[in-house]
């Protein structure tokens, strides 16, 4: 006989892991830096030749961001963290991402895929083929969710790139072109859920 993989179903919902404001910025080749993009929080599941988009509070994103198509290309059993983000001028707007959440007429979505569209900044892999990495550490997971981007082929989905080691210099570079911020995390790190 030959042995079937056994696929497990994605869960419903993963609250996503949360930042704590720190006062200074700080250098570690134990942490990885990166931008602290300015968009709507996303989850998104790509199960069965479809893909579920929800926010942090369990919003369906997916009718309002129709660039998450592109997430179709992603093996099924993939869950990801990241951000949808508008660009404005060269940088993320959150009230540009924020419009295009709060439009509900169909031809307005479209319309707003169009004039602003969206891209989504992944910068974590969850699950893949259905099995949960999250107790693997970050720099593992990282190091799939960059294979799984490129992979993929698609503009629309961007893999959020960071530094480890210099964190003061990618500070001051991220407030000279006027970005939110940094979010520093542990590469050693699993994924805690809140």
């Amino acid at each position: 006989g030959s042995a079937i993989p056994i696929r497990m179903a994605l869960p419903e919902f993963v609250a996503p892991m949360l930042a704590t404001l720190v006062d200074q910025p700080f250098d570690s080749e134990r942490h990885l830096f990166e931008v602290k993009w300015d968009g709507i929080r996303a989850l998104c599941f790509v199960e069965g030749g479809d893909c579920r988009a929800l926010s942090r509070n369990r919003q369906d994103l997916r009718r309002a961001y129709p660039e998450l198509d592109a997430l179709l290309r992603l093996p099924s059993g993939t869950l990801l963290d990241g951000e949808l983000v508008v660009f404005e001028q060269d940088r993320p707007s959150f009230g540009r991402s924020l419009e295009r959440v709060q439009a509900k007429n169909p031809l307005r979505i479209q319309a707003l895929a169009r004039a602003q569209p969206a891209l989504y900044v992944v910068f974590d892999l969850l699950y893949l083929d259905g099995r949960s990495l999250c107790s693997a550490p970050l720099r593992e997971r990282r190091a799939r969710l960059q294979e799984l981007v490129a992979a993929a082929g698609d503009p629309r989905l961007c893999f959020s790139d960071g530094v480890v080691g210099p964190g003061k210099a990618f500070f001051e570079q991220t407030r000279a072109r006027s970005l939110e911020g940094l979010v520093a995390k542990e590469l050693d790190g699993a994924y805690l859920p809140g």
